[in-house]
């Protein structure tokens, strides 16, 4: 065998080498991207399922409203809390706010229909200390 005729073989053999690797490098890539489109595909399930649970807890934990009213009771809520910080009061003396009106949380509708004007204002926080207006 020639000196060219050796070169040319080594050239093919060379281009044939080259092309396997590079075909299997392109499948190696391929499978990867569709394992990473797989991974981003699970990941916003649970970025979902998160949201979701984080939903359900808050419709739960403002008396079962959803949609636009649950919306519009965190928003009030987080609004209000927004006012009182900047006004200064600590997140301690917001908290005990809410402590002292646990009372009117726990009420059932059925109280409303109590004849008594009192009972409509029971649990209800004061900042005013008693009420000298009460007959």
């Amino acid at each position: 065998m020639g000196k060219k005729a050796k070169n040319e073989v080594d050239e093919k053999s060379a281009a044939v080498i080259t092309d396997a690797v590079l075909a299997e490098n392109d499948k190696k890539l391929k499978e990867l991207s569709a394992s990473i489109q797989n991974a981003l595909k699970r990941k916003q399930k649970i970025i979902t399922d998160c949201k979701l649970y984080t939903y359900g807890q808050l419709s739960e934990l403002y008396g079962g409203i959803e949609g636009q009213a649950l919306l519009d009771a965190v928003t009030a809520e987080h609004t209000l809390i927004g006012k009182l910080t900047d006004s200064g009061m600590s997140y301690a003396d917001i908290e005990g706010l809410v402590d002292s009106s646990d009372g009117a949380d726990s009420k059932s509708g059925d109280d409303a229909d109590s004849d008594s004007a009192d009972d409509e204002f029971v649990g209800q926080t004061s900042f005013f200390g008693d009420n000298s207006y009460k007959d």
